[in-house]
């Protein structure tokens, strides 16, 4: 039953639909994700909520052109907005920032020549996390051999370094810092060996041609973290609140044009 949530095209939902998939991250429970969102939105209007599990189904519905909202990665949407064209309305934010640096780090004492053909773990699909290490590393070669450990969340790729699952762990750094809150000694452990540049973090995007003014939708979700209930599932995107693209610094939305 989870599957089918999870992969079938939502074309025979509500009128309008908040369509999400996001690669930089592994859901470990879209039945919760699903439930929780479809309870906002309904008391919201004739709203449901679709995630999905399959990038290539995804894209499939995108290019269906059904009504909706669609909140997907920066990443992503870069890769989107090359063959299925979107408006860029609001801009995820966590802790009060709406970008974040990926870090690679290893135990301390570890080179990047010692990873050759090692274990990294992170958070996400394979496709996002090789494409990553690719723009964080200058030698294709190294990225190639490495092995990937796909676990949930950031701090289950730090922690896998620390109990010797792999060797090496990209999270943001938001992470690592809160790491070195809640175990100081494992974080003390760790070294940085590359950082990405800044990316936004999640996407809500409508059809291009539309404007945000005439999707009520789009409101409701701005405002999800002004009611418990649509906080709560914020938290569950790794998110607690959202910005406008329009008032994002020009270097921040540039990547979305």
């Amino acid at each position: 039953m989870l599957a089918l949530a999870c992969t079938v095209p939502a074309v025979t939902a509500t009128p309008l639909t908040v369509f999400f998939y996001n690669p930089e991250t592994s859901v470990d429970n879209f039945a919760a994700l699903k439930a929780g969102f479809d309870t906002f939105l309904s008391r919201q209007g004739n709203y449901s909520f679709q995630p999905f599990s399959d990038r290539a189904t995804f894209e499939k519905t995108l290019q269906d052109k059904p009504a909706g909202v669609y909140l997907v990665s920066s990443w992503h949407y870069a890769l989107l907005n090359e063959k299925i064209p979107l408006n860029p309305v609001l801009v995820g934010m966590a802790r009060g920032e709406v970008a974040q640096r990926k870090a690679l780090t290893s135990r301390q004492g570890v080179e990047l020549a010692a990873l050759r053909e090692a274990t990294v773990a992170g958070s996400g699909t394979e496709d996002y996390l090789r494409t990553l290490l690719g723009k964080m590393l200058a030698d294709a070669s190294l990225v190639s051999g490495l092995r990937l450990l796909t676990v949930p969340k950031d701090i289950d790729a730090l922690m896998a370094v620390g109990f010797g699952m792999a060797q090496a762990a990209i999270s943001s750094e938001a992470s690592l810092n809160k790491l070195a809150l809640v175990n100081a000694r494992q974080h003390s452990q760790l070294r940085t060996l590359a950082s990405s540049d800044k990316n936004l973090l999640l996407i809500a995007a409508i059809p291009r041609q539309t404007r945000a003014d005439d999707v009520p939708l789009i409101r409701i979700i701005e405002s999800m973290n002004q009611q418990p209930e649509g906080e709560t599932n914020l938290k569950m995107l790794g998110l607690d609140g959202w910005k406008r693209v329009e008032t994002l610094e020009p270097a921040l939305s540039r990547s979305l044009r």
